[in-house]
């Protein structure tokens, strides 16, 4: 069901709504544009919307030009540590911003840049928060991997390696190890490091599973031995990590187009949303013995690129509006906000 939509100012890859109280109608949506020509430049934005569905409410309050961006990530719920978004963008910068309140008073809330380090000459493709807000894990278009430690308003670079030979689209940190990072890339490699060493060292590398490049990985939130992966070759995959060193494959389901992006429901176990790229968005159910196709949303003309769920009050049951779903499509510049009709995210 279709809640609301808008057009952004440039082509839109990333939509992440805010994982801290009481911001969680706050949604964060980035932009990445190509100007071509005799000098070509990369540009972006971010904008932020005020999203409640329960009394009709969508409205842009915040948008701020930057370079052109290809991630971003609010930071993890830790202590008494406010909201924050990290960027990775095109001139290989890494920057975090504090969701605050607008310095001339009111309730209206923007972004303050906190820190930002130029931490390559290459792109930075893809960002991830460890679990304690205290590092960033960075993919970057040479292959290579950076962590960034983050304390104090500083970022400084603690570890960088070649990882894989092209460009580096996933970049996870293990919610449950947060000493372990998951990489995937281009080369169609599927590979785990322990940060522990120095450099790091390679814990497992699986080259024969994905047909073609890894796009996205996403440890469950809710079991500490289950793991997905999402690849141009349109599979989905579980693994069951419980051996590190080798993971195994339980099951895949083909979703018709590049999985880029996939977020585990926040409160249902075995609930992802897949951005599909080339076939729109699905809300899929998966464990160790079959994944299933619940529902597709097809109402993006372009390629599916950026999707999340907004959080809801876990203080009541799970009613219609608590599956709200915000997705973006890239050439189109369309951001939808909508509602699964599937009744598998309708209840706990």
């Amino acid at each position: 069901m279709e809640v609301a939509q808008c057009y952004l100012d440039g082509n839109a890859d990333a939509v992440e709504f805010c994982t801290h109280e009481p911001y969680h109608n706050v949604l964060a949506a980035a932009t990445y544009t190509l100007q071509e020509g005799d000098r070509p430049s990369r540009t972006g934005s971010i904008s932020l919307f005020d999203v409640n569905p329960d009394v009709g409410r969508f409205e842009l309050f915040y948008r701020v030009e930057t370079v052109g961006i290809f991630d971003i990530k609010w930071s993890p719920v830790v202590g008494n540590v406010g909201p924050m978004l990290a960027q990775a963008d095109a001139d290989g910068y890494l920057r975090v911003h504090g969701l605050e309140c607008c310095s001339n008073g009111g309730d209206s809330l923007s972004l303050r840049e906190i820190v930002g380090e130029k931490i390559s000459s290459s792109m930075c493709l893809c960002v991830d928060w460890n679990p304690s807000t205290t590092s960033i894990s960075v993919g970057l278009s040479d292959g290579s991997v950076s962590v960034v430690s983050f304390s104090e308003s500083q970022l400084n670079v603690i570890q960088e390696w070649k990882a894989h030979d092209f460009e580096l689209w996933a970049a996870s940190f293990d919610i449950h190890q947060p000493q372990l990072v998951y990489t995937g890339s281009d080369d169609c490699k599927f590979s785990c490091w322990d940060l522990r060493d120095g450099p790091s060292n390679l814990v497992f590398q699986n080259s024969k599973v994905h047909k073609m490049g890894v796009c996205c990985i996403a440890k469950s939130p809710k079991d500490p031995n289950i793991l997905l992966t999402g690849s141009y070759d349109e599979y989905l995959r579980l693994w069951d990590v419980r051996s590190i060193s080798k993971p195994v494959n339980e099951t895949s389901v083909c979703l018709g187009g590049g999985v880029w992006r996939v977020k585990h429901h926040p409160y249902v176990p075995g609930v992802v949303l897949a951005a599909c790229m080339h076939n729109g968005f699905a809300v899929v159910t998966i464990d160790e013995e079959k994944g299933e196709v619940m529902e597709t949303y097809t109402k993006h003309g372009s390629l599916a690129y950026g999707a999340d769920w907004q959080r809801g009050n876990l203080s009541h049951k799970v009613k219609q509006n608590s599956s709200v779903v915000a997705t973006c499509s890239f050439y189109d510049r369309l951001l939808q906000i909508w509602i699964p009709e599937s009744s598998v995210v309708k209840q706990l």
